[in-house]
């Protein structure tokens, strides 16, 4: 194949490319391109390197099994491995081209397991694309919880027939004999298609459509006073979402028109529990509490582009949605000795959004590029406030509550700058200013100012090195506790999402290749947090995060990678039980280390590789109390994670090889939250009794591949 000689310029260039993009005929493409010109010029042996397209099917199918050692949701947590015995391994991969810009794609992923995957696209080039992907998300929350409660997964929880109510859960006589085992996952399947279609060389349009159950059942409580009790609650959701757009192409502009939608239904509208305690009062036998409501998103954005001349480009977008929800609101209670009137039947929820951008992009010079952006963002909540007479956990009529319909308007702006200094340094700045204003909260307005800097050198190919600066300040218009909570809030509370706020963050980073078998990375992380003005709430918090890798290539045949990292994060927080000012404080620091070393040798030339990557972690949390007294430390919480993975490949041919893998994970958490603590521990409190996680799994696999 011989190659286009690309130091010989013409005016048409291009011409060729785009006209093979289009489809026309290769002769017409070059006949064109010769008649422009000049006659002096020989192009008899001109040949493009880019006209030559492999045909034809190419690909890789995996088959094989294995099997796990042992039960372990949260070993498979994700990846679909939480079940002892065997399992199936089925991937694959093909790609099929034609000489007529004729395509398909397909790619097959975990075809034996809960995470399975499927993605096919084909079409022709130029024309139109149709695709198909299908994928399975599963999400194994725990296999150790404990419940009297008959009917999980379902939304009417029942006690036993024989079911001895009491006052505490030390008095429920019945409790151990009716525990029963349950299983806290769920699982997403989403399928997707869709089409473009190009009817001219400008013009694109395209629909997709992806449909997405959830099923499962995960965890929420209930209440009766204060005696609670740890619930399941079912997990039967649908999602419906379309997207439709057309864009229109030129040299200089581009444009895009689209729509998209979203459409939520949960089959179970409410739970519906028994209440396991002594009644507080007459009728409070049970309990019924909302499930996330149908609701629907419609959104329409236009988006545009254009090159100004050719070092500056302007862009920008404009998107308006609008969130609906009128599912029948529940009765305000199931005790029939209360009587309440709700003021509506639904919520008639409505949420207007607007969302603006506009960016602009310039090369002042070679060595000097400027940007900046705007954006507008605004949640506009109008659904209507009602004032409804509420009932705590069934027992008793309350003060009556105001619903209040949350809604914001921020705008962002950002200036920026790259300057490249010489051939080894380029330093860069910037500048954001950011004004929040909201409704129903206890701040009407923040504004925030940022300011960062950063310089890049790079010596030559075997040193890169960068650091990075920032500071921002956020100020907020006056804190005041909104009128309508009830009960009253602290005046002295500050919530840190919206508390006066000064941030300090730096960040270096640093490649350097001594020689040409060595690379090393380097990194730190630095951020610092101050709540000067939070009496109550937040008060500070500070990270450092720390990282390096290392890269050898030992002989030609062997290679070694490894890290290590540590990422440290405290923070400082001051409370009030007395309803003023600050009385107790906790100080909570995590620390994670982690390390990891590898290796990759060919044992046999073109026959025989074999590796091996072991990963440690160890993370742990300390939160220590002050009331005044000595201070008083919770146990730490601590999880320790080990991860070995051997690997070697067999090539019994050029398109045919044998792989074979070993996979240890050994995990040890402790969490005094969960460790020792029963469905009966705590008087006022009928929980799952979980167990901390803890793990000690082997699995192995073995698989024949073949290409194709």
């Amino acid at each position: 194949m011989m190659k286009c000689d690309m130091t010989k310029k013409t005016t048409m260039g291009g011409m060729l490319l785009l006209l093979l993009y289009l489809d026309l005929p290769l002769a017409f493409a070059i006949g064109t391109l010769q008649q422009e010109l000049p006659a002096d010029v020989d192009t008899s042996k001109w040949e493009c390197g880019y006209c030559v397209v492999d045909t034809g099917y190419s690909g890789e199918v995996e088959a094989g099994a294995g099997y796990v050692s042992d039960d372990s949701y949260k070993f498979g947590e994700y990846n679909g491995l939480q079940d002892q015995g065997g399992f199936l391994i089925g991937n694959a991969t093909a790609r099929y081209r034609d000489e007529h810009a004729g395509f398909l794609d397909m790619r097959l992923r975990d075809l034996g397991l809960d995470t399975r995957s499927v993605e096919i696209s084909g079409g022709r080039q130029g024309r139109y694309q149709l695709f198909l992907d299908y994928d399975e998300i599963p999400h194994n929350i725990t296999d150790s919880a404990m419940t009297p409660y008959l009917g999980s997964g379902g939304d009417t929880l029942t006690l036993p027939s024989n079911w001895v109510r009491a006052g505490s859960t030390t008095g429920m006589t019945q409790l151990a004999p009716s525990l029963n085992n349950i299983d806290l996952d769920t699982t997403r399947k989403r399928l997707g298609v869709g089409a473009a279609f190009i009817p001219a060389g400008k013009w694109e349009t395209a629909i997709n459509v992806r449909h997405e159950t959830r099923d499962g059942q995960k965890r929420t409580a209930g209440s009766f006073y204060f005696n609670s009790a740890q619930l399941v609650e079912p997990v039967d959701y649908t999602t419906d979402e379309v997207e439709a757009y057309v864009t229109y192409t030129t040299r200089k502009w581009q444009s895009r028109l689209s729509y998209y939608g979203s459409f939520f239904n949960n089959r179970d509208r409410s739970l519906y529990w028994e209440n396991a305690y002594n009644p507080p009062v007459a009728g409070a036998d049970a309990g019924e509490r909302a499930l996330p409501p149908d609701n629907t998103f419609h959104q329409f954005l236009l988006s545009s582009g254009y090159q100004l001349s050719d070092r500056t480009r302007v862009s920008g977008d404009v998107a308006i949605g609008r969130m609906e929800q009128n599912e029948d609101l529940l009765a305000a209670t199931t005790n029939p000795n209360i009587s309440v009137t709700l003021p509506e039947k639904s919520a008639d929820a409505r949420v207007d959004t607007l969302t603006a951008n506009l960016k602009v992009d310039s090369v002042v010079t070679d060595r000097l590029r400027l940007n900046a952006s705007w954006r507008y963002n605004d949640r506009d909540n109008k659904t209507p406030s009602r004032l409804f007479e509420w009932v705590t956990t069934d027992a008793s009529l309350a003060t009556p509550r105001r619903n209040l319909p949350y809604s914001f308007t921020d705008n962002t702006a950002k200036l920026g700058g790259i300057y490249q200094a010489n051939n080894t340094t380029r330093v860069s700045a910037g500048y954001e200013y950011e004004n929040k204003h909201r409704t129903n909260q206890e701040v009407d307005d923040t504004t925030e100012n940022s300011y960062w800097g950063k310089i890049n050198v790079r010596a030559r190919e075997n040193f890169d090195f960068s650091v990075k600066v920032e500071h921002a300040d956020r100020d907020s218009s006056g804190y005041h506790p909104v009128a309508e909570t009830d009960p009253a809030e602290n005046p002295l509370m500050r919530k840190y999402y919206l508390a006066d706020r000064s941030r300090d963050t730096a960040n270096l980073h640093a490649e350097i290749s001594p020689d040409e078998r060595i690379s090393m990375g380097l990194g730190m992380d630095l951020s610092q947090d101050d709540y000067a003005h939070s009496q109550v709430g937040l008060t500070g918090s500070r990270e450092i995060d720390m990282n390096a890798d290392v890269s050898v290539l030992l002989t030609e045949k062997t290679t070694l990678h490894t890290f290590a990292g540590r990422q440290r994060i405290r923070s400082s927080q001051a409370g009030s039980q007395a309803y003023a000012g600050p009385d107790w404080f906790a100080n909570n620091d995590d620390t994670v280390n982690s390390f990891g070393i590898g290796v990759k040798h060919q044992l046999i030339k073109d026959k025989i590789d074999v590796g091996a990557d072991y990963v440690l972690s160890r993370s742990t949390g300390k939160i220590d109390i002050k009331t005044g007294a000595p201070a008083e430390e919770f146990p730490d919480l601590q999880a320790d994670l080990d991860t070995l993975k051997l690997y070697a490949d067999y090539r019994l041919k050029e398109n045919l090889s044998l792989h074979a893998a070993y996979w240890y994970e050994q995990y040890d958490s402790r969490d005094w939250s969960l460790d020792g603590v029963d469905p009966a521990t705590i008087p006022y409190v009928l929980s799952f009794g979980e167990d901390s996680p803890d793990y000690d799994v082997h699995a192995v696999m073995m698989s024949v591949r073949y290409r194709f």
